[in-house]
């Protein structure tokens, strides 16, 4: 997906290697798609521009406020209003001159639902950036309204939740129809923009060997040294990674499946 398909730009975005994640996949005899740490659920909206109706997908993220924006965005005229709402926003802060009031910003809630949203979309163009530019226009509102996702959203038969990734897990370990795709925030970045930044996954993971769970597992992960260590056992398809923004630093990332090797 050369093109964002979600609502709002969003860190650990896995649009432009999905296809790549997607070829080292097995789908055969599976029903549900499991995002734990859905994010913006790139996998399973891949999946279904291939598959249209064929699965159901659970999308769980511990972000209340993304999970909101999910099911709001389900209902077109309640998407709309909200839309609105953020625009409310975006021109309240502007100055006559077309400049950005600081003070004004800093007066918004970003524990609303129009807040997180205005903030991600409109406002903070990379974790730690807050560009306020002269020449900034409302096209990024309207892109909100033809943004790809809405229609994977309000089509397909989707179970969203605001929970512990972990029992997400165990409720499905054991079903064997069931395809778990794990991306959880990396281990040795700084990852404060996450709604908790403290997930155990990596300890859970050592503890419960995934090759006993009945379901496929699959998990996305920046290859540093631990991780080759924890996983050693498993099969691991590797494939190059440039990040995109300032860094453009090129890693190595893993695809890493409970199949022995």
């Amino acid at each position: 997906m050369k093109l964002n398909h979600f609502m709002i730009p969003y860190f650990g975005n896995k649009r432009n290697e999905v296809k790549k994640i997607y070829e080292n996949i097995d789908l055969s005899g599976i029903d549900i798609i499991v995002e734990p740490f859905c994010g913006t659920s790139a996998l399973s909206f891949y999946i279904s521009t291939l598959y249209p109706l064929k699965y159901t997908y659970h999308l769980n993220d511990n972000n209340g406020l993304l999970i909101q924006l999910y099911e709001i965005a389900k209902d077109e005229e309640k998407f709309k209003l909200l839309v609105d709402e953020v625009d409310k926003i975006f021109k309240s802060i502007k100055n006559e001159d077309g400049t950005y009031d600081k003070e004004k910003y800093n007066k918004v809630d970003f524990n609303t639902l129009k807040g997180f949203l205005f903030k991600n979309k409109i406002y903070q163009i990379r974790p730690g950036l807050c560009p306020l530019q002269k020449e900034q226009s409302n096209d990024k509102i309207i892109k909100i309204l033809k943004s790809p996702i809405l229609h994977f959203l309000r089509t397909e038969k989707i179970i969203f939740t605001c929970d512990c990734a972990i029992k997400i897990m165990n409720e499905y370990k054991n079903n064997d129809k069931a395809l778990l795709f794990l991306d959880p925030p990396y281990l040795q970045v700084c990852n404060d923009f996450y709604a908790n930044s403290d997930v155990n996954i990596y300890e859970h993971l050592y503890k419960n060997s995934i090759n006993e769970f009945k379901c496929k597992i699959y998990l996305c992960l920046e290859l540093v040294w631990i991780i080759k260590l924890l996983f050693e056992k498993y099969e691991i398809i590797e494939y190059d990674k440039r990040y995109t923004g300032p860094s453009k630093k090129n890693v190595k990332h893993g695809i890493i499946s409970n199949v022995l090797k």
